[in-house]
């Protein structure tokens, strides 16, 4: 440290004058950078938690309307019978085993 501040007295004036102007840029550079950081990073986590919010709003009324939809198809249609339980079971098989090729043992 008194090398540094032997270094720094030898110098001229102008010297200084243009170190100081230096450190001083310097400095407010990096308080800049760190205040707009600061600054960016507030914004983007309001930004994110208002769409958050509406994402979970929107996923509330999602899964009301599945439960009226399903409420609403189960008072409108008949119950299925067996043979239609047979019918749907082996469309249900034949579109698996050309979809994926698997063949169900049921």
């Amino acid at each position: 440290m008194k090398n540094l501040y032997s270094w720094y007295r030898r110098l001229s004036p102008e010297q200084k004058r243009v170190w100081m102007v230096g450190g001083g840029v310097i400095i407010l550079g990096s308080a800049f950078k760190f205040h707009y950081f600061q600054f960016s990073r507030g914004m983007i986590l309001d930004g994110m938690e208002k769409k958050h919010l509406k994402a979970k709003e929107h996923l509330r009324e999602a899964r009301n309307f599945a439960k009226w939809s399903e409420n609403d198809r189960k008072e409108r249609l008949p119950p299925l019978t067996n043979e239609q339980r047979k019918q749907l079971q082996s469309y249900l098989d034949l579109i698996a085993e050309r979809e994926f090729g698997e063949k169900n043992e049921n």
